[in-house]
């Protein structure tokens, strides 16, 4: 979700419809940076427009720029055990790519658009460019990475330490939290659209079936519901996994 950095309320106007410049004010690692230097940076930004199955970054390949998803869904994801995982779901106002900032260091992950997805992609050279004369701007970039490090590893410790059920009710609060919002009168946390269970399934290392009977017992303990690409999460979940 992405927010107004002043007043930390979400930003409902769609960042596809906002000026580039914008779109770089309110998303990390940007959003403290110089309104003249955004403008500059801006410039050299180019908008993609992708189709679900797109593999935009492939793992182990050097990244042709930092990525902002700015409508859609992008899974980073990584081969295991001849199959994939994924091991993050990004929804406007979240970036990959960034590892073209520090010069050889190769995609640890392959990025693919899920959805029809739109995107603003800042070169290389533009964003190192920035990073030299904002010192600001390196240390959020380098708390970006650390934050999502954290994230990986609470994914590799949840394969190893908890079942599917929990697992998955961890992925969904992350996801909600993320990408969801408030429900109107305390209703719970509104998540849309919601990954198919075949991507919930690639998110928490199972498979399909079991994430569908998973979900069908979590929806007669009231803690979810859903009704065509939305999810409705009772706050207990939000709760128990803070």
């Amino acid at each position: 979700m992405h927010v107004d950095t002043e007043t930390k309320r979400p930003i409902t106007i769609p960042l596809e419809r906002m000026e580039t410049a914008d779109v770089l004010a309110c998303v990390e690692p940007f959003t403290a940076t110089r309104p003249e230097e955004l403008e500059l940076l801006a410039r050299s930004a180019v908008r993609l427009r992708k189709t679900p199955g797109s593999v935009l970054l492939g793992e182990g390949q050097p990244s042709d720029g930092l990525h902002i998803v700015l409508r859609g869904r992008v899974n980073l994801l990584r081969a295991a055990e001849g199959r994939d995982l994924i091991l993050a779901a990004l929804g406007p106002g979240e970036v990959f790519g960034e590892a073209c900032a520090f010069g050889g260091v190769t995609m640890s992950s392959t990025a693919v658009a899920a959805v029809q997805s739109e995107l603003l992609r800042v070169p290389p050279e533009a964003l190192t460019e920035l990073l030299r004369r904002s010192p600001e701007t390196t240390m959020r970039l380098m708390r970006l990475q650390s934050d999502k490090l954290r994230e990986v590893e609470a994914v590799a410790s949840g394969l190893a330490l908890c079942d599917v059920e929990e697992r998955l009710r961890r992925t969904l609060a992350r996801l909600a939290r993320r990408q969801g919002r408030r429900g109107p009168a305390s209703t719970g946390w509104i998540l849309a659209p919601v990954p198919t269970q075949s991507e919930l399934a690639r998110m928490v290392g199972s498979c399909r079936e079991t994430v569908s009977r998973t979900l069908t017992a979590m929806a007669r303990s009231g803690l979810v519901s859903a009704s065509g690409r939305r999810m409705l999460l009772d706050d207990k979940i939000m709760i128990e996994t803070a």
